[in-house]
């Protein structure tokens, strides 16, 4: 449905994936990935928002290492990709979501862009909440943000943060609780906790933490909150 572009950032070029609605709402959303990067299962989300009205690219964030970056849910190759993760910079990362968001302006006619990110992608999501290049965030399980609780006082734009209960990557005790209790004291965040599941709860099998109920769930509260958002350009108040 969409197609394979390059986008330029940071000296380089991101290798891309991007798709155009056919009956334009107005919106554009930004997927920043998840550690496995552009695999069939964001492929197949980014057409799905398309064929809601939105428009769509999902950069390569780990292409100063691998160029072309997209892997099956294979956990034998899970030291592999958290290595990536782990070899970047958050001031990095940040630089390709203002060069993606401006690629997808240029490429699109959209009115409101939302940046929404998984695990990598979501913590990246949450930081640049701090400045107004997008219109919203959404930051799924978004890895190690208990470390930048500090950013919560700090967010200008609306928000949307969705954790797993049983959070297995938290590097503080009660990291989920102490990210609800500090992101979700700004009237412009939302955020929701879904119990007895874990981290990737939303993938698709046969990711080993996929649960299909808080899955639904989870895409409905997005579905409206970027209908809200981007469509109808509601704002919440700081």
């Amino acid at each position: 449905m969409g197609e394979y572009i390059k986008v330029a950032s940071d000296g380089g070029e991101m290798h891309s994936y991007i798709v155009l609605p056919k009956k334009p709402n107005g919106g554009g959303i930004v997927l920043a990935s998840a550690v496995w990067g552009l695999g069939p299962d964001l492929i197949a989300l980014a057409d799905s928002l398309a064929e809601l009205g939105y428009a769509v690219l999902a950069p390569n964030l780990f292409w100063r290492l691998q160029p072309v970056h997209a892997m099956e849910y294979d956990f034998t190759h899970i030291g592999f990709v958290t290595g990536l993760a782990d070899s970047g910079s958050d001031a990095e990362g940040l630089v390709d979501l203002r060069n993606a968001k401006a690629e997808l302006v240029k490429r699109s006619d959209v009115k409101r862009v939302a940046a929404m990110g998984w695990c990598y992608g979501g913590r990246l999501v949450c930081l640049i909440g701090t400045e107004k290049t997008f219109d919203a965030t959404i930051g799924m399980y978004p890895t190690y943000l208990e470390k930048h609780l500090h950013v919560a006082k700090d967010i200008v734009i609306p928000m949307n943060i969705h954790l797993p209960e049983e959070e297995r990557y938290g590097t503080i005790e009660h990291a989920v609780e102490k990210m609800v209790e500090a992101f979700g004291a700004s009237p412009l965040v939302q955020t929701y906790v879904y119990p007895g599941v874990n981290h990737g709860f939303d993938f698709a099998e046969p990711h080993p933490h996929a649960n299909h109920t808080a899955s639904r769930l989870c895409d409905m509260r997005i579905i409206r909150y970027l209908d809200a958002i981007l469509v109808r350009g509601e704002k919440p108040s700081a």
